[in-house]
């Protein structure tokens, strides 16, 4: 009995040595590892994204069918006014994306490898605002309805004119003037694009005066060799109309404007159509809309991939219709929408135009 006791003491003793050097609970370390594993994939990402930006893209194959569905949507930060941020030279990337709902109506988007649709009466107003460079991706939106395409900057991405569009170099700022005076020569081009966004501390940044004696010295002697001039696009900030009148004030007659540029990011149509009626009554000259999407600067949700639809459904026959419209440049026909609604995205991986770029391509309006 003793005995049998003795060792029943040595056993007790014995688990409750064991006792004291278990391992903290599971739970607890697999919330460790956890943590550790999402910075390991997050720093994976980051170098695989690195590298697949470095390489050069594939020739395209033949296009196909590019279904809705190829379009994604994300949810993105919202300023508290309505500001359109235009990229230096490309956007940045979106942070994340998401499946997109179907288009509210039903149109059909078949591209064919140069598309060619002329469905818009022989009216070109069509502009591509090419953020994409030199890329042979350029023969896919080369239709019958796009006429006008500028890269925010003097250098055009179409540099031995293959696909016949009408290249519009741009003093984008001060910080781009001498490659603007390095290309732009006589018979480079035949319009000039005024400052981008001057009215914006993150763009060209430029106060009306500034910009008034920036034009003089750069832009306007460029009339003496055959171009147009096109005025500095503000955004549609409420200040970028003020900054307007009195950069033509600064300027006390020595800036020559042949046509005023706007640029606009909101929701509804009919606020677009006000706004650009409200330039051209101003000025009384023909409107260059060289950015404009449905996006939401001022907080709430982005408008559905239905919504953008019923926008563009709305607003494309309208500029094709309104004789003071020169020419209209929807964002964006690139990879890379910054910080607008990759919702409002018109170009595929791929290259070639989603359904919704092929329609406004296309002018089957």
């Amino acid at each position: 009995m003793a005995g049998k006791l003795l060792n029943l003491l040595a056993l007790t003793s014995v688990v409750l040595y064991a006792s004291t050097y278990i391992a903290t609970p599971v739970n607890a370390l697999s919330s460790g590892h956890q943590h550790l594993n999402r910075q390991i994939s997050h720093e994976i990402l980051a170098k695989r994204n690195k590298l697949n930006s470095n390489v050069k893209r594939c020739k395209q194959r033949p296009p196909t069918s590019i279904s809705v569905s190829s379009v994604i949507s994300s949810s993105i930060p919202t300023s508290s006014v309505v500001i359109s941020t235009a990229p230096v030279s490309s956007p940045k990337p979106s942070s994340s994306a998401a499946q997109a709902p179907s288009p509210s109506k039903t149109v059909s988007t078949t591209p064919s490898s140069t598309p060619t649709g002329t469905g818009n009466g022989g009216n070109k107003k069509v502009g591509l605002a090419w953020a994409n460079g030199p890329t042979s991706d350029l023969q896919f939106y080369a239709t019958g309805s796009v006429n006008w395409v500028y890269s925010w900057d003097p250098y055009t991405p179409d540099p031995d004119n293959k696909y016949n569009l009408e290249y519009m170099p741009m003093l984008w700022g001060p910080n781009q003037v001498n490659d603007f005076e390095s290309v732009v020569k006589a018979g480079y081009a035949k319009y000039i694009l005024g400052f981008n966004e001057p009215n914006e501390s993150g763009q060209s940044n430029l106060s009306p005066q500034a910009a008034a004696t920036l034009w003089q010295q750069h832009i306007e002697p460029k009339r003496a060799l055959g171009y147009q001039t096109c005025s500095p696009a503000t955004s549609s900030n409420p200040n970028g109309f003020t900054w307007m009148q009195n950069f033509f004030t600064a300027c006390d007659g020595g800036c020559t404007v042949d046509f005023i540029c706007v640029h606009w990011y909101d929701v509804l149509a009919s606020d677009f159509q006000t706004y650009v009626e409200k330039w051209h009554t101003t000025y009384n000259k023909d409107i260059f809309i060289t950015e404009f999407a449905p996006q939401n600067f001022n907080g709430g949700a982005q408008p559905s991939l239905g919504d953008i639809w019923n926008f563009y459904q709305t607003v494309m026959p309208w500029i094709q219709q309104t004789s003071y419209i020169k020419g209209a440049f929807p964002f964006g026909f690139m990879h890379d929408m910054s910080n607008v609604n990759i919702a409002d995205q018109l170009m595929a991986t791929s290259g070639q135009p989603t359904d919704l770029g092929y329609y406004i391509i296309n002018g089957n309006y």
